[in-house]
């Protein structure tokens, strides 16, 4: 059953600040020096224009004048909806920053026939330095985030238009968000209420938990703390409910599942990759959904699950693997060095399927379903 989203009001992708009157202004496209130019200043930002009284062209660019953060093109008309990734210490969110967004940039967006469109030259400039450099040129994995916030959020606006009843074309638009904050920001209720504030404006969460801190999965330790992930879960659900329910959609991603492999059965889901299409595979992801319930029983882990299904209205778990395989002690890539990523897309398709951006798979429309292993191909 589809839960009812409250509308939200709209906030700058940027601060998470509330966009009144007074928090816009339109930005010249032309020269730097109109920048103030008082006719941009005091124009109307919901007109969809202005024009400069310095050098007399039309701009349709808006920024945030709480943080100066320019606001993805025609965001007041369609704002789309926030997704927020959170995390906590090794849980892998940089990595998967880095490698969801290049498959969206490199393939995925095309199998979706989806577009990926970073609002500014800033978000373009630190995608590149602090993930793709690393991982597809040093084939090295993401350094650790230090212990202070890395800057603005990487803003991304991902838009699917899609054909409804009668052949309309409809544009569905979601905003991705990453803020790749050091996961010790999730250590307390303190820090998610001063640094994590984008969760308030989410309209859908990620939450990356590392299985190395689940103490029965049956995975190398080392870097893992016993209850970590899960209280960490905790003190999310806590700050999304309020007390009550979490009403948006939560995807739990069990990261670094090339650990979990080696101890599954040969016909586990898990091993299997998503098979291709711009559609949206309903009995995969509940067999998916179904194993990693099962998987959590067997480790002792029920109290997480429970945790979800007694403070959640809608949500599902996902098992992802960002690199394919465990990097070498010097940082760099298994496989030749070369990033094979495993499902990292899941918990977007199943996002992007419950704010209808994308069709369920129909029943009989195609051939048999096949039992797709890791790679994309046949067994």
């Amino acid at each position: 059953m589809r839960t009812p989203w409250r509308r939200r009001t709209r906030v700058c992708p940027h601060c998470l600040r509330t966009l009144s009157r007074e928090r816009l202004a339109y930005v010249c496209a032309g020269r730097p020096a109109c920048a103030d130019d008082r006719a941009l200043a005091s124009a109307d930002p919901w007109a969809g224009s202005a024009v400069c009284g310095t050098c007399g062209r039309t701009t349709t660019r808006l920024r945030c004048t709480a943080c100066d953060g320019r606001l993805p093109e025609g965001y007041l008309r369609t704002p789309g909806r926030l997704v927020a990734l959170v995390g906590p210490v090794g849980s892998g969110k940089s990595t998967y920053i880095g490698v969801l967004l290049h498959e969206l940039l490199h393939g995925l967006g095309a199998e979706l026939d989806a577009a990926l469109l970073p609002c500014d030259d800033t978000t373009v400039l630190a995608y590149h330095e602090r993930y793709a450099r690393h991982l597809y040129e040093e084939r090295h994995t993401v350094p650790e985030t230090a212990g202070h916030d890395t800057g603005r959020p990487l803003v991304h606006r991902l838009g699917r238009v899609r054909r409804g009843r009668f052949g309309r074309a409809r544009e569905r638009v979601l905003t991705l968000v990453f803020l790749d904050t050091a996961g010790g920001h999730f250590a307390s209720r303190e820090h998610l209420e001063t640094r994590l504030r984008y969760l308030a404006a989410a309209d859908a969460v990620i939450v990356l938990l590392d299985p190395r801190d689940l103490p029965g999965a049956p995975v190398p330790g080392g870097a893992g703390v016993p209850g970590r992930s899960g209280e960490v879960l905790a003190r999310v659900l806590a700050h999304l409910g309020g007390g009550g329910k979490v009403t948006v959609p939560v995807a739990v991603a069990l990261t670094k599942a090339d650990l979990l492999w080696p101890h599954l059965p040969e016909h586990s889901p898990l091993h299997r990759a998503r098979r291709p299409g711009p559609v949206f595979d309903a009995d995969d992801r509940a067999a998916v959904h179904a194993e990693l319930r099962a998987l959590l029983r067997r480790w002792q882990e029920h109290q997480l699950d429970a945790r979800l299904a007694r403070f959640c209205t809608d949500y599902q778990l996902f098992a992802v693997s960002m690199l394919g395989a465990a990097p070498r002690r010097d940082g760099g890539l298994g496989l030749g060095g070369v990033v094979r990523p495993h499902r990292v897309e899941d918990p977007l398709m199943w996002l992007l399927h419950r704010f209808g951006a994308l069709d369920r798979e129909r029943k009989g429309s195609g051939d048999a379903r096949l039992p797709w292993r890791r790679g994309g191909g046949e067994p």
